[in-house]
């Protein structure tokens, strides 16, 4: 089992907070086509490819030679450290075998107030999200870079776009996910995510454009209702510190 599998595994026990989550209708939640896939290039699958581990999860593009993902993707199983940069790939707009663009990492930066574990609490998932630096950048005409709002309202229209383990060769969309909760940095979504949508960006369009929200860090299930919730780091909030590391 991959420190991934395991982590998400673990995250799923945050299921007895007792926060509200709404019906999410199974219709929102479908595979993109080849033409759906096109505004979607910078999002892309990141892979570790280590001499004994393989996991996978997602990123997003946020400037040409810049991912955005989830801390606790980048974290050896064996190890309990981060992945050499070496070890991480990030494949954009991966569909059914093709790709925009194919990187390796140069750097790994993790939110300084990210500690990794198996114990859980809003503080970690709080700062569940880590940078990672591009060897070479991605041409915005390969594949656009978004841009990160810390603008949060339970009035904007959510839509996650991930690669799910359950759906690993194209990505997903996921409309209506609605802000169903908030403390601190933490989002909780009415989002149904699985292993591989760890990293996954959660987008509202705002001035016409879609734009960063949060990243998906955790699932887990409401405690009344047993339905399907989702904790997403509030991007915006949490980006500042990490380009502060990075610099």
């Amino acid at each position: 089992m991959t420190r991934l599998v395991a982590l998400l595994i673990a995250f799923a026990l945050v299921a007895p907070l007792a926060l509200p989550a709404e019906a999410l209708e199974l219709d929102r939640r479908r595979m993109l086509t080849a033409a759906e896939h096109k505004p979607w290039k910078g999002v892309g699958r990141v892979n570790i490819a280590a001499q004994s581990e393989r996991s996978m999860c997602t990123g997003t593009l946020i400037a040409p030679d810049l991912v955005v993902t989830a801390a606790h993707c980048l974290y050896s199983d064996r190890t309990g450290r981060p992945h050499k940069p070496g070890n991480v790939h990030f494949v954009a707009g991966w569909r059914r075998g093709t790709k925009v663009a194919h990187r390796k990492a140069a750097a790994l930066t993790i939110h300084p107030s990210y500690t990794h574990g198996s114990d859980l609490s809003f503080e970690k998932i709080g700062a569940d999200l880590a940078l990672i630096r591009l060897e070479e950048a991605i041409p915005v005409e390969v594949a656009p870079a978004f841009r990160v709002s810390a603008d949060v309202r339970r009035d904007l229209e959510m839509t996650l776009i991930s690669y799910r383990q359950d759906r690993a060769h194209a990505l997903t969309r996921q409309e209506g996910c609605e802000i169903n909760g908030a403390r601190d940095s933490v989002l909780v979504l009415g989002c149904d995510v699985t292993f591989g949508a760890s990293g996954s960006p959660v987008f509202a369009e705002i001035e016409g454009e879609p734009r960063v929200i949060a990243v998906i860090s955790a699932k887990g299930q409401d405690r009344d209702t047993r339905r399907a919730i989702a904790f997403a780091v509030r991007a915006g909030s949490r980006l500042a510190d990490l380009l502060e590391e990075l610099n």
